[in-house]
């Protein structure tokens, strides 16, 4: 009859006896497993019966670290049964060939990466190369490739070992060993199998069992024609490493392979029809550029259509077709290949990244703490940890740190959010957006700082995610006045259309007269073009003088000026833009007001180029960016131009618009850089596209693209003095 307590007896006398043979020998815990080669919660473990099934490997070392006679050897390895009989053979010392296979499918959009791998392997330092990145991002496709190219560089063979399924570091080695076609399980043992042969070893999946990196690092000083490459979602952080990250695909890359999967599975690929080419680059955005989720994407597209899929896909908690059965259950589906990736997560990361998830785009790290709360305290640990587990990326925007999650993870971790965590973020964002635009408002208006418009843009998402919770908590007055606070900025960075949808949260009945008089401000500042601008600005001007306010009046006046020029107006503008000059002169200190000190001259160059005399305003514009240079401002009246222009370009006058944009750039990019030229080159691509100079419109979004680092100065003023000449002749004026 078969002893049930049987199995449990062996790990018990295992257990027994390898505590009392360390104890005769006086070793502590720690001593035997510095001397084994393991870990001390691994012995630990073994002790106390916790870990039932100890590898061959771990046995044999074990048994070398106690020296024990043959005798008390056999007796130890006795109680596991055929475990300990596994542990009694000798390694082999054959070195047999096991390459790696190619990957299952064409490889796309990779070219680059594999070249820099390739390089890397091949240089002197490139002894252990490891690629990090996101799950479903192509790690092994890519060191499969390059594995390939280097092949013959490596006469004792290429060996792959897949770690996916080994939880313990100290079984690492006896993994890599068999793929290398050993029975070794130490470092000594390895190295003497791999012993003068040049070899190349490819390890999987290695982020489970990072705790390896100090003997991968032995093995390599022990053997050194030997090479690593290994696959990681986390870096192993030993100094011999180099390591490369694996980003997500392009958007040019990222439809190439939709289209052949699509056609793969026997769908019609986006270039044969038309119709499903704006839906597949749309759904490639919410992949984000990784390739496994482009693929599950496409697997549903092939048999629901890219548009119908596109219209339902936010709907869906999981796609409705998995990924194919040969790739592992983990990467069948991006629930289970980020779910994979969180296990490995501390509690204070895990409980931070669905958090982090509330924001749609990108935050800066003066955010992180707000969305944290209230575990505040280890949120830099925790966002360090996240960016090591490449859950979340870096991306920098000038001087501005910033973050964000990959679409398909922020879709999968914001589910599993608690609705508890969820009231709490929104709260703690909206308090942290209030403060944030109070500041960065009182910032670029009272000194000009156009560091603030970078800001803003970092942090456009977790501030719409405070502002919509104010409005939701009915607090409207804080609602306006964060909107206030932040319009300007928004509306320099392009931002008109997303700043109305703002105002359109907020109803007049619901605000006191100061936020009325704010939220209005914010309307006209957007609405420039709108046909109740005049209305809306005039109704926020006397609201603002009623409760005292000169800055909110200024700035209403400057609003209401120019809705009257757009009426034709010319004298009731001249009469509101000299009012708003009293309440800047008169009431304001102007050093620490200078948005408005500048805008009275921008808007008397607006008038003078409404009624035809280019050269006063350009005066007037060269005498606003003087001020503001007086006043030790930075702030960017060739910016303000820009939108002008693109506010005229709106209205049709697309000869006022290129006029604004030669003297934007005239006064701009000797300050400030060629980010807010690019910009002005991509009004001027709008402008030339409506004036149907396809070429120059081409040249202009080329330049855009390329931060118009592609020309120098004098280029780019000759070029927009001919977009003045080309629309002055389609006005008529030339």
């Amino acid at each position: 009859m078969n002893d049930p307590s049987g199995p449990a007896r062996k790990t018990s006398s295992f257990a027994v006896m390898l505590r009392d043979l360390r104890k005769a020998r006086s070793l502590t815990q720690q001593e035997l497993a510095a001397a084994a080669g393991l870990s001390l919660d691994a012995v630990s473990a073994l002790e106390r019966g916790r870990r039932t099934e100890p590898q061959p490997h771990t046995v044999r070392s074990l048994a070398s670290a106690l020296q024990l006679r043959d005798a008390d050897r056999t007796a130890l390895l006795s109680t596991l049964g055929r475990a300990g009989d596994a542990a009694l053979e000798m390694p082999s010392r054959t070195l047999v060939t096991h390459p790696p296979t190619p990957p299952a499918t064409p490889v796309v959009g990779r070219d680059d990466e594999v070249a820099e791998v390739v390089a890397t392997l091949r240089a002197a330092a490139g002894r252990l190369v490891t690629l990090t990145g996101p799950g479903g991002v192509g790690k092994t496709t890519v060191a499969l490739v390059a594995a390939q190219t280097v092949g013959a560089d490596y006469p004792g063979g290429a060996f792959f070992a897949d770690l996916t399924d080994v939880t313990d570091p100290d079984d690492v080695l006896a993994v890599v060993a068999r793929a290398a076609g050993s029975q070794a399980d130490t470092v000594s043992g390895l190295a003497a199998h791999l012993a003068g042969a040049a070899v190349l070893l490819l390890l999987d999946n290695l982020e489970r069992v990072a705790a390896c990196a100090p003997q991968l690092a032995e093995l390599l000083l022990a053997c050194p024609d030997a090479v690593v490459l290994a696959t990681s979602r986390v870096p192993l952080r030993v100094r011999r490493e180099r390591e490369i990250r694996i980003a997500p695909l392009g958007p040019a890359a990222a439809v190439r392979l939709f289209g052949e999967r699509l056609t793969a599975a026997g769908a019609p690929s986006p270039a044969t029809s038309e119709k499903n080419d704006g839906p597949v680059r749309q759904l490639c955005r919410r992949a984000d550029g990784l390739p496994l989720a482009i693929e599950l994407l496409a697997a549903a597209a092939a048999r629901l259509g890219p548009g119908a899929l596109l219209d339902r896909v936010d709907q869906l908690a999981e796609l409705p077709v998995a990924g194919p059965r040969d790739l592992p259950a983990r990467q069948r589906t991006m629930a289970a290949t980020i779910e994979w990736s969180c296990r490995m997560l501390g509690p204070a990361a895990r409980r931070l990244l669905p958090r982090l998830a509330m924001v749609p785009g990108r935050f800066s790290l003066d955010t992180v703490d707000a969305i944290a709360a209230p575990d505040v305290a280890g949120a830099m640990g925790a966002l360090a940890e996240l960016i090591e587990h490449s859950l979340v990326a870096r991306g920098d925007v000038g001087q501005i740190v910033r973050f964000r999650l990959l679409e398909p993870v922020r879709r999968y971790t914001l589910e599993t959010l608690e609705p508890t965590d969820r009231e709490q973020v929104r709260r703690s964002v909206a308090q942290w957006a209030l403060r944030a635009a109070r500041e960065r408002g009182a910032r670029i208006r009272g000194r000009g700082d156009m560091t603030v418009v970078e800001q803003v843009e970092v942090d456009r998402g977790v501030l719409r995610l405070g502002f919509d919770q104010l409005v939701d908590a009915c607090r409207h007055d804080d609602a306006a006045e964060l909107l206030w606070s932040v319009w300007l900025p928004l509306w320099m960075s392009g931002h008109t259309r997303e700043g109305l949808a703002w105002t359109d949260r907020l109803h007049e009945d619901d605000l006191s007269e100061r936020g009325q008089a704010r939220w209005l401000v914010a309307r006209a500042g957007f609405h420039r073009v709108a046909a109740d601008l005049f209305a809306t600005a005039e109704r926020a001007m006397r609201l603002a003088e009623r409760i005292d306010d000169a800055s909110l009046a200024a700035e209403a006046s400057i609003f209401a000026s120019a809705a009257a020029l757009r009426l034709e107006d010319f004298d009731g503008s001249a009469a509101l833009l000299a009012r708003a000059e009293a309440h800047v002169t008169q009431r304001l200190d102007v050093g620490n007001d200078v948005w408005a000190a500048v805008q009275v001259p921008i808007g008397r160059g607006d008038r003078a180029l409404l009624r035809g005399d280019r050269s006063a305003a350009a005066q007037h514009w060269r005498a606003a960016a003087a001020t503001a240079q007086e006043l030790g401002s930075g702030f960017s009246v060739a910016a303000v131009l820009a939108e002008c222009a693109q506010a005229a370009r709106v209205e049709g006058r697309l000869d006022d618009a290129a006029v604004m944009l030669a003297v934007a750039d005239e006064l701009g990019p000797q300050r400030s850089g060629h980010r807010p030229r690019a910009h002005l080159a991509g009004v001027a691509a709008a402008v030339a596209t409506d004036l149907g100079d396809v070429e120059s419109a081409q040249w202009w979004e080329g330049v855009a693209g390329s931060g118009a680092a592609r020309s120098d100065a004098d280029e780019l003023g000759e070029r927009f003095r001919e977009l003045v000449r080309r629309a002055d002749t389609v006005s008529g004026r030339a």
